[in-house]
């Protein structure tokens, strides 16, 4: 907690915590950290803790492609009356030194889109090609 209070500052208007979203279309579902405001602007939150410091966005690797397939998920899903467009990665230290708050405006999250509707039609090709490699295995 003392990592991150000062960007808890800065968290307003809590929408969902720990929340299930699903893309009925895209047929993938995810848990979402948590949706609320951040300085004002709406956004899809991922808490990470680390040992390492991640001062930048491209240390946290992956974080950003999970935010924006949450997000398009959220979207998507009618059990939320709200689209976001905004996400914010949150990086908490174990030893309590300041924590890093990196966040994506919509531009990027359309970036991270693309590269997660990528990644989500090679998973499902591989599942499908595999599926249909162990149906003729089993003639």
């Amino acid at each position: 907690m003392q990592s991150v209070s000062h960007i808890l500052e800065d968290v307003r208007a809590v929408r969902a915590i720990e929340s299930t979203v699903h893309h009925d279309t895209l047929n993938y579902l995810g848990i979402a950290d948590c949706v609320a405001r951040y300085r004002g602007v709406l956004c899809v939150i991922d808490w990470k803790t680390s040992e390492k410091p991640k001062p930048f966005l491209s240390n946290t690797y992956d974080n950003p492609i999970q935010v924006a397939a949450y997000a398009g998920a959220l979207n998507n899903d009618s059990n939320y009356k709200y689209q976001v467009e905004n996400g914010l990665i949150v990086v908490a230290y174990k030893d309590g030194s300041p924590g890093h708050a990196h966040q994506l405006k919509p531009e990027l999250m359309q970036e991270y889109w693309k590269t997660w509707l990528v990644r989500l039609e090679e998973f499902t090709e591989q599942r499908s090609s595999h599926v249909s490699s162990a149906a003729l295995e089993k003639r």
